[in-house]
């Protein structure tokens, strides 16, 4: 068979795969978002207190930190369709028991089997052995463009459900009629080719120990805002998280099979991907917490503009031509600049947003101008760390990489919302103070910063890709140049 055939039967039935992915983005940001705005219809119709509606809210987080690392893997060795399936019917009884759950406990296993049902990954290893390196490139920043708009819509989504008087459990129903049509898609996408899965044992220790550490961390730091930073469970739960991870990274290097392996890949380009992810996960809180908070701010505050919880998810709207510009930015960057220029150009500009955010918000035009320019410029980041990570993964561990990712993603807020809900504690006049908002968004300025100059010393010239189908006649040398030709 010529390499050309080869190539061409590797891309067959590549719609309902590239469909797949896009929607399990898209399922993945509506049903982490659309459930924030209906928190206090929850906790009041069905009786749960506030650490109750925490653990309701955690539980997702929970569920992926604990089934992630070892569902991506088994897709990696034993097909990922097979265990997509699975995890969607699991979705699928999660939606049904959240749809009609009226207590604690349900809603919890309910958010659970959601959690621990993330199809992102599964998804991408799917793709990985079919797609030529610009297709990954492509369709990484197809997926950065919907998750950008699908962030905001879905909290506007939670509060419509609220104002045209729909049951909460609605929310539930949406989500179920989204895993429905990925369940089709999954049934109709081929298998993963057996000679792109990895062929070692499952590192059993190596997901499990990883999960354990993940959940132990953000049981921590869940816990801290309410129980208090040095109460016991909170300290022993760091300790245990601590100690697992010490076990877990002495494992991994030991092991003969590790579940975490960067072999035959561009580390660095893996890292600053990484980077990139950790950044928006850290500073996004000043967009989906502190913004609104600023805008819900009364005026008798003298600062506050006294808009309703739904008014000030409407000024996130904003985030969706900015997000569309800034495909465009992207794209156009990468083909022509290099990810380190655009990393670069894209973190300086989002210094100059969070500055403005601190300094100028006391009309609501201007919070609709912050929005769009943080989606112009933030969110570039975030869609160059996309096509790092996407470009750098291996056709045998592409699920296990996109997993760590996520795992990155999920640890990476919890501490900023734990400080950020801290920081912007009622004063006493009731209020949040004007000067908690300014030292938040220059707390963000800061971040930004540090990792504009670490991207300026590390982040690479260009995309490197050596393990796409167009990449196969010398995988270890064959890279991406930043006009999209091959190199060698």
């Amino acid at each position: 068979m010529t390499q050309s055939a080869s190539v061409g039967d590797h891309r067959g039935r590549m719609t309902p795969i590239v469909a797949l992915l896009l929607l399990s983005g898209t399922t993945l940001d509506i049903q982490w978002g659309s459930l924030s705005p209906l928190i206090g219809t929850i906790a009041t119709e069905s009786g749960l207190s506030g650490s109750e509606i925490g653990w309701v809210l955690n539980a997702m987080m929970l569920g992926s930190a604990i089934s992630i690392g070892l569902t991506a893997r088994m897709g990696d060795i034993y097909g990922h369709r097979k265990v997509l399936v699975v995890l969607i019917v699991l979705a699928l009884a999660g939606c049904t028991i959240g749809a009609t759950a009226h207590g604690f406990w349900p809603l919890v296993a309910a958010r659970f089997l959601l959690g621990s049902a993330v199809a992102l990954p599964l998804s991408w290893g799917l793709l990985r052995p079919r797609a030529t390196a610009s297709q990954i490139r492509l369709v990484s920043l197809a997926l950065s463009l919907l998750l950008s708009i699908f962030t905001p819509l879905a909290l506007v989504i939670g509060g419509l459900i609220i104002e045209v008087g729909l049951p909460w459990q609605s929310v539930f129903w949406v989500s179920f009629a989204l895993y429905a049509v990925l369940l089709v898609l999954a049934l109709v996408a081929p298998e993963t080719p057996a000679a792109a899965r990895a062929v070692v044992r499952l590192d059993w220790f190596g997901a499990l120990g990883l999960g354990a550490w993940v959940t132990a961390l953000l049981i921590g730091i869940s816990e801290g805002p309410g129980r208090g930073w040095f109460s016991p469970i909170v300290l022993g739960s760091f300790v245990v998280s601590a100690a697992v991870l010490a076990v877990w990274v002495i494992q991994q290097r030991r092991a003969q099979e590790p579940l975490v392996s960067f072999r035959n890949m561009d580390v660095r380009q893996t890292l600053v991907g990484f980077s990139g992810i950790l950044l928006i996960s850290i500073v996004g809180q000043g967009m989906f917490i502190a913004l609104p908070a600023l805008l819900e701010t009364p005026t008798s505050s003298g600062f506050g503009l006294g808009l309703t919880a739904l008014d000030s998810s409407y000024v996130l709207l904003a985030l969706v031509p900015g997000a569309a510009l800034g495909y465009v930015w992207t794209r156009w960057g990468l083909d022509r600049l290099g990810p380190r220029i655009v990393l670069v150009v894209s973190g300086s500009a989002g210094i100059i947003v969070f500055l403005g955010l601190a300094f100028a918000h006391d009309a609501v035009w201007m919070a609709y101008v912050w929005a769009f320019l943080y989606s112009l410029t933030i969110l570039s980041c975030l869609t160059t760390a996309y096509t790092l990570v996407a470009s750098a993964g291996r056709q045998d561990n592409m699920a296990t990489t996109i997993g760590m990712q996520n795992i990155v993603q999920f640890a990476g807020s919890t501490v900023p919302v734990a400080i950020v809900l801290n920081v912007l504690a009622p004063g006493v006049n009731g209020f949040i103070p004007e000067a908690a908002f300014v030292d938040v968004y220059l707390a963000f300025a800061l971040v930004v910063a540090v990792f504009v100059i670490g991207w300026a010393a590390l982040a690479p010239k260009r995309v490197t890709d050596r393990h796409a189908i167009d990449a196969e006649t010398d995988p270890t040398k064959v890279k991406l140049l930043p006009t999209g030709q091959a190199e060698t």
